[in-house]
């Protein structure tokens, strides 16, 4: 919820998963280091100058490397790219290199410090109920997860149903019934026959008052529910398609809001 009480759709990372991309980014970080310094060390000459090298190299690729990416792929490092995470601001915008050039500032004086036992930024986004590090606070940033399950498919209905659902009057049955019983269809295959058939038959009841109507006689629980979603999905599909519906905010999907 954002200071001008707008909800946004955004699910914070957790503090092991951001654990991991720094680990792959601090590794990043050190395989640079150690080819960057092998390079100074054959060609730099003096002691003088390779320390010089060093230095510059060190400031260069712990800070301009995280930096960088972040501002050019608008909030991804490789570490947050392979566990398929993003930084953004807290209103849920694309970061720019300010927000960038803070958030590592502060991991390195902060929350990756050494005076502060390397654990600052651990502590703090353990604490925070948004996973924020000391960074993220002083950014006004946030890390969130953008890289979604896939959904299991949904079963084919029972064709011979199929007359029938089309005929029903589903306008009693609510979005939150809807949205459980769809849930449970795509989820059917994987639970034992018992808890199945027992949920099946308990979600069925609650639906049969509420549909005109009733299904055939003796229509199992499974195939009652699958063809009630199967015709739902196909109404909204036909009532997109034919451009009489427009979709309010609350409608929209997740991440158009």
């Amino acid at each position: 919820m954002t200071g001008d009480a707008v909800l946004l759709d955004l699910r914070p990372a957790q503090v092991p998963t951001r654990i991991l991309g720094a680990l792959i980014d601090l590794a990043v970080c050190a395989l640079a280091l150690y080819g960057w310094n092998r390079l100074v060390v054959r060609l730099a000459g003096s002691d003088a100058r390779v320390s010089a090298f060093q230095l510059f190299g060190s400031i260069v690729i712990t800070l301009a490397y995280p930096i960088i990416t972040e501002t050019l792929t608008r909030g991804r490092t490789l570490g947050l790219w392979a566990l398929g995470l993003r930084v953004v601001r807290d209103d849920g915008g694309t970061i720019r290199f300010r927000h960038a050039l803070i958030r590592w500032l502060m991991f390195w004086s902060v929350d990756f410090a050494i005076w502060t036992g390397l654990v600052t930024g651990l502590v703090c986004a353990a604490l925070h109920p948004q996973s924020k590090r000391f960074g993220d606070l002083v950014a006004g940033t946030m890390v969130v997860r953008i890289r979604a399950p896939r959904a299991l498919p949904l079963p084919e209905a029972d064709p011979g149903l199929a007359g029938w659902a089309a005929s029903a009057d589903l306008s009693r049955v609510t979005d939150e019934q809807w949205q459980s019983t769809r849930m449970l269809v795509r989820r059917a295959a994987q639970l034992a026959a018992y808890p199945r058939e027992t949920t099946c038959r308990a979600q069925a009841q609650r639906l049969a008052g509420r549909i005109a109507p009733p299904p055939p006689a003796n229509t199992p629980p499974l195939d009652f529910l699958t063809a009630l979603v199967a015709e739902r999905r196909r109404r909204e599909t036909a009532k997109i398609r034919s451009g009489g519906w427009v979709p309010d905010a609350v409608e929209l999907p997740a991440g158009w809001r």
